[in-house]
């Protein structure tokens, strides 16, 4: 359980201050610190006192279904069990963050509620309140029923036009049913609002899963989203539909139409002027692509959680490649929530499919943001009357419940929801947009300070205006360094605010590099993972996608985070930049032994060539002498070499560690033939020059 990161929602919201009623928020060691502020000495202080009653309806996103721990027992039956409330939620931080002053919070959301049961849920409410909150929509797209994510993503065996099917389903609902389904859940609120107008709703809306950078998602040997197990032999000799981006976009699309559609409509309520209550549009759509935390990341690794994108914001099965057996890679380390939670997926959905013997498009399957799986045993909750929103008429509605009411597992269908840190950020939006309206009514607007990053980016080799000037080093000397920066080097000063902390690594090497973090504004506190975070970043954003970069090199850049700064500053400037690895080896046979020369760049960069020296002793035999190994102060003075290599072995060696290239091949470096003058050297003619 993630601990309360009420800093969060303090930085993120525009925040106001009431001497006589205000809430402290504690800076305390076991706070996290999120990407979004700074930990500064001080607390803030922020004015909620008005909320005295309040109120949080709404699907799954707001019942929080496997976020923290499920509220309530099976065996009480209680309504928290049945809707799959969770403890970690934007409802329950909220109602936290606003403290003990409030009388009444009411939480009946649920999950796999529809607008119609959400309409049921608004009517229900006991009036006289100061704010609700809310999500609803996601699921009168039809997709619990049609099964978008099972058709699509998970189990997407009928081909494409059954997953066509699904999504034309859900835009048409989008541009038929959902703004008038949304205008009835307003309408309902508006006798549950304190009578004086100065009641206060915040509509949050939703975020797009998928992020659409690279094709790995859809490539089986890096990750298979799709998830049959052996037993279902209805899969058996055939293709899934694979997770392009062209997909993704598409569920990306119909997420941003949904958010239009609340978009429009709360503005209709905001401008009406016999509103009875004033609104606001959360929209923390663009969030999870900032940080990050979006599906199909090219950092991921497929597995849940995941070290490499520790600011995923979604929760997700396994789709990491490799499943059974031995993983050459070294990833075998699956959590083991995460693996109670892939099991109990993959065996609730073959009982479902197995009670109901249906394997198409009328299997209800799945909740998540678009497709809110219905958790059974929470829809039987609710039926609508004729007063209520239009129902979807989804395929498969009506049919027969085969888990009896008790529906599946979380475990399941807790897949494709916010995890912590998406509630962490779907709280702060909404922190900030109840802020803003409250900030407006009282006729503060000039008084408010937003406390946040100022973000500032900038890659060296941009700014030096590009053309592959300046300092550069190989990407992989940085993939090996950041990490041992960030979490074993980097250290922070005792009662020290505003330092700097500065490492040089591989002194005295072409691949000489400082990385930097550098504090200000009063701030004090080393974050590691955003260190983690943000050095990655500053790495793999810069410099990409280059086809006159072939080999990824890296010029460094600098990434300010509000009060924080983290620079890569590669250091030596008198490089020559090159687009491949490259050097030339000349053996001599000598009688009693041979003299070998070598030369290159791009390869033993940064340990004096001794993985090269160890190498070529060991396809020797062991008997190498005379080793001298030197680099050069200016490339530019050897034809761009960045080093010179020389030594002495037992004769007869050449053609078998060298002249094919086994030695050389085995520290990731390339020779070819050394010729005089060096304009005759040609790089296709490799091996090694001479008779040694």
């Amino acid at each position: 359980m993630p601990s309360h990161t009420w800093l969060l929602l303090a930085a993120a919201a525009t925040l106001w201050t009431d001497a006589a009623s205000s809430y402290a928020v504690p800076i305390g060691d076991n706070d996290t610190v999120p990407v979004v502020a700074a930990r500064q000495a001080g607390s803030a202080s922020v004015s909620l006192g008005f909320v005295q009653r309040w109120a949080a309806i709404g699907d799954s996103y707001t019942a929080g279904i496997g976020s923290g721990e499920r509220m309530g027992t099976l065996i009480e039956g209680t309504q928290d069990w049945l809707c799959s409330r969770y403890t970690y939620t934007y409802p329950n931080m909220i109602d936290r963050f606003i403290g003990s002053a409030r009388a009444d919070f009411q939480y009946p959301a649920c999950s796999g509620a529809r607008t119609g049961e959400i309409f049921q849920q608004a009517r229900a409410l006991q009036g006289n309140l100061d704010v609700v909150m809310l999500t609803a929509g996601g699921n009168d797209l039809c997709l619990e029923k049609a099964a978008m994510i099972r058709k699509c993503v998970i189990l997407p065996y009928d081909g494409e036009s059954v997953c066509t099917q699904v999504i034309t389903k859900a835009q048409e609902n989008i541009n038929t049913i959902l703004k008038p389904n949304i205008r009835e859940i307003l309408n309902a609120l508006k006798p549950k609002m304190r009578a004086d107008g100065k009641g206060i709703v915040v509509y949050s809306g939703y975020a797009p899963f998928f992020s659409t950078e690279n094709e790995d998602c859809a490539d089986p040997k890096r990750q298979e989203w799709s998830r049959p197990e052996f037993w279902s032999w209805q899969y058996w000799f055939k293709s899934p539909l694979r997770l392009t981006i062209d997909r993704r976009r598409r569920f990306n699309e119909l997420v941003e139409n949904i958010n239009q559609a609340i978009r429009d409509v709360v503005a209709e309520f905001r401008n009406d002027r016999s509103k009875v209550y004033d609104i606001a549009f959360s929209d923390w759509s663009e969030w999870p692509a900032e940080v990050d935390g979006q599906f199909c990341s090219p950092r991921s690794t497929g597995w849940y959680p995941d070290a490499q994108q520790p600011e995923l914001v979604f929760i997700k099965s396994n789709t990491h490649a490799i499943r059974y057996g031995r993983d050459p890679g070294g990833l075998r380390r699956r959590d083991a929530q995460a693996q109670e939670g892939q099991a109990g997926a993959e065996q609730a959905g073959a009982a479902n499919e197995q009670a109901t013997g249906c394997y198409d498009v009328e299997a209800s399957i799945y909740d998540s943001l678009l497709y809110k799986s219905p958790d059974p045993g929470a829809v039987a909750l609710h039926r609508l009357d004729a007063r209520a929103p239009a129902p979807p008429s989804c395929s498969g509605d009506g049919g027969i419940d085969p888990t009896l009411g008790l529906g599946l597992p979380d475990t399941f269908g807790r897949i494709f929801h916010p995890n912590e840190k998406g509630h962490e950020a779907i709280a702060a939006f909404a922190l900030e947009n109840l802020a803003a309206v409250k900030a407006k009514q009282d006729g503060k607007g000039g008084d408010m300070c937003t406390i946040g990053p100022q973000e500032d980016f900038k890659c060296w080799q941009q700014e030096r205006g590009g053309n592959h000037q300046g300092p550069f080093v190989r990407w992989e000397t940085l993939d090996g360094l950041y990490r041992d920066f960030c979490e074993r080097d980097a250290e922070q000063p005792p009662n020290t605010i505003n330092w700097r902390f500065a490492r040089t690594y591989h002194s005295g090497t072409p691949e000489e590099v400082e990385f930097v973090i550098q504090l200000s504004d009063n701030a004090y506190e080393l974050n590691r993972a955003e260190c983690v975070e943000t050095m990655y970043r500053i790495i793999n954003s810069c410099d990409g996608n280059d086809d006159g970069n072939p080999l990824n090199l890296k010029f460094g850049g600098r990434y300010s985070r509000g009060a924080y700064t983290y620079e890569v500053n590669p250091k030596k400037d008198n490089r020559v930049f090159f687009t491949r690895v490259d050097g030339n080896c000349r053996g001599e046979y000598k009688y009693l032994f041979s003299d070998f020369e070598f030369e290159g760049r791009g390869w033993n960069g940064v340990d004096a060539g001794e993985k090269f020296r160890n190498q070529a002793k060991r396809c020797v035999g062991g008997g190498l002498s005379k080793w001298k190994f030197e680099y050069h102060a200016n490339p530019a003075d050897h034809n761009g070499w960045e080093w010179y290599a020389s030594f002495r072995t037992p004769i007869w060696v050449a053609l078998r560690c060298f002249d094919n290239l086994k030695v050389q091949k085995t520290v990731g470096g390339y020779t070819h033939r050394r010729r005089d003058p060096p304009s005759n050297e040609v790089y296709e003619t490799y091996g090694c020059a001479g008779n040694g």
